[in-house]
């Protein structure tokens, strides 16, 4: 049974849905302890939470890009709800606004739905632009080749467990596979074009439906990605997802060569410095970023991060931004989750964004009792982020007053690195 158990919890570990599991796991796993003995350790830097990136502008802009699964439209709801309750923004708009993502490379094909959600204060002093990437309708067309196998007129033959176990896998395993191996890049470009709609778009200017590539260049992109309070948050696969494209924001912007006698070289230059002083606040769920760099080659330039981010580094005036805040969340029984050492930031991450990684080890799910030994459910170790009021409160205030807090102040311990 202690191997059932063992390979169930790996299997539910690899996704970022639902679907399976949840019957499975209830039906192996009774006898709850009503002990809460769950930990929460914060390790590295102070980070900034979403209000206070509310009290430096009136308006913040906030995207969710989902992990691996069969992902639909309005999967982030439960998100955007402990989020305003957080916030206390309680004015809503009164529909949202969706965006069909067209690849630019192939402008028939669909990547994507990027569904916008207004959130205000009482006093409509604060908003919120919540901007929810759905991109599971790319790999949909390419699991159908594995429709066969889940089929009445085969999957009949297996038992009721593994039947289910199966259909699961085949929903979330190739999700990686074909992310890493597409070069087509359509995942990565539908990341890509959701950035661009909200950077270059407000909330009045959207219409409710769209259906188009958006046309701005990398140019504008990066002249409203200077101005723009933004923050990220990202479940499991969505961590590479974004980093993958936070890194080619960098290449573009590290190639980009302004011309002295341009009519905007004076604000090109002004841009530029402007984003040597932004900074980026990312939110990674169940983060698999070591995970998912295994078998692929380094970023351009790596083990500089004091060249470029101190500013006695002799590349200080090549870095792009001034700190890339990446939180990493994790909860230890989420068997395909991990923390991210120093090392890895050092060799993996590219040290022209200033990245800095702060990792939060936290146990969303309870340790209960099944059959006499101690166990956690897998499933809400990696899928119950969105509901866990210690992860929503971090997000929503950061750390710098934690201790201030009623709720962190109480269950989660700090150590805060410093060199």
């Amino acid at each position: 049974m202690k191997k059932i158990l063992s390979i169930l919890g790996i299997i539910l570990a690899l996704g970022g849905c639902e679907s399976f599991g949840k019957g499975v796991a209830s039906a192996l796993i009774d006898n709850e302890n009503n002990e809460d003995t769950r930990r929460c350790e914060i390790t590295g830097e102070d980070f900034p939470g979403l209000d206070d990136y509310l009290a430096q502008g009136d308006v913040v802009k906030v995207m969710m890009i989902h992990g691996v699964g069969t992902h639909k439209e309005g999967y982030a709801t439960r998100m955007k709800d402990n989020l305003s309750k957080a916030l206390n923004l309680t004015v809503w708009s009164k529909t949202d606004k969706n965006i069909t993502l067209i690849n630019p490379q192939n402008k028939k094909d669909e990547i994507g739905n990027l569904r916008v959600t207004r959130m205000q204060s009482e006093d409509l002093k604060k908003t919120v632009i919540f901007y929810e990437l759905t991109w599971s309708s790319i790999t949909t067309r390419e699991k159908k080749i594995l429709e066969y196998d889940d089929s009445d007129e085969y999957g009949y033959k297996r038992a009721v467990f593994n039947r289910s176990m199966k259909t699961f896998l085949n929903d979330t395993l190739p999700d990686p596979m074909i992310y890493l191996m597409d070069n087509k890049q359509q995942i990565l470009n539908a990341a890509k074009e959701a950035t661009c709609w909200m950077l270059s778009s407000n909330w009045e200017n959207l219409k409710d439906k769209e259906r188009d590539v958006c046309r701005v260049s990398s140019y504008n992109q990066i002249k409203d990605l200077s101005r723009e309070n933004i923050v990220y948050i990202t479940h499991s696969l969505g961590s590479r997802i974004l980093l993958d494209s936070v890194i080619d924001v960098a290449d573009e912007i590290s190639d980009l060569k302004v011309n002295p006698d341009s009519p905007n070289a004076e604000e090109a230059e002004q841009i530029i410095n402007m984003l040597k002083q932004k900074e980026i606040t990312v939110f990674m769920l169940a983060n698999q970023l070591p995970l998912l760099q295994i078998g692929r080659p380094k970023p351009n330039v790596t083990n500089e991060i004091k060249n470029y981010c101190r500013k006695d580094g002799n590349k200080y005036y090549k870095r792009v931004f001034k700190e890339v805040k990446i939180i990493a969340f994790t909860d230890p029984n989420d068997l395909l989750s991990y923390g991210i050492p120093q090392n890895f930031v050092d060799d993996y991450i590219d040290s022209r964004i200033c990245p800095s990684v702060t990792n939060v080890e936290i146990n969303i799910a309870d340790v209960i009792s099944a059959f006499g030994v101690g166990v956690v459910n897998p499933v809400v170790a990696h899928t119950e982020y969105d509901n866990d009021e210690r992860v929503i409160e971090i997000i929503a205030h950061g750390t710098e007053n934690l201790d201030k807090n009623d709720l962190l102040g109480q269950s989660c311990r700090i150590k805060r690195l410093k060199e």
